[in-house]
């Protein structure tokens, strides 16, 4: 099942390239992109809780903890998104960074 998992958000991180750079390139998104890709890393931490309900042993649980804070500024940034205002580039450039460290840590449990 973590290999589903770690397939899984390689798709959410492809995703989240996508929009980064097209945010960095001033590039008009739709927003369904965006909506999909926050979709996908909730799913995500669900499937992630899911089965460290069922292992013993070691868990990535450092991995849901930098997903779940991640998941709160991709929240306010749709929240702002649905509001009509702009957010800071830097709101989007700490949720990256975050997300990142998350995957970084889930793809060397995986591998551990």
């Amino acid at each position: 099942m973590l290999t589903v998992i770690v397939i899984f958000y390689s798709i959410v991180v492809l995703m989240g390239l996508f929009l980064f750079i097209n945010l960095f390139t001033s590039k008009k998104i739709d927003m369904l992109v965006g909506i999909v890709h926050g979709s996908l890393g909730l799913i995500g931490i669900a499937m992630l809780i899911f089965y460290i309900s069922f292992i013993s042993g070691d868990s990535p649980y450092l991995t849901i903890l930098l997903f779940v804070t991640a998941l709160f500024f991709g929240g306010g940034m749709l929240a702002a998104k649905l509001s009509g205002k702009r957010f800071p580039v830097w709101i989007a450039l700490i949720h990256a960074l975050i997300a990142a460290a998350g995957f970084s840590l889930l793809v060397q449990f995986w591998i551990g």
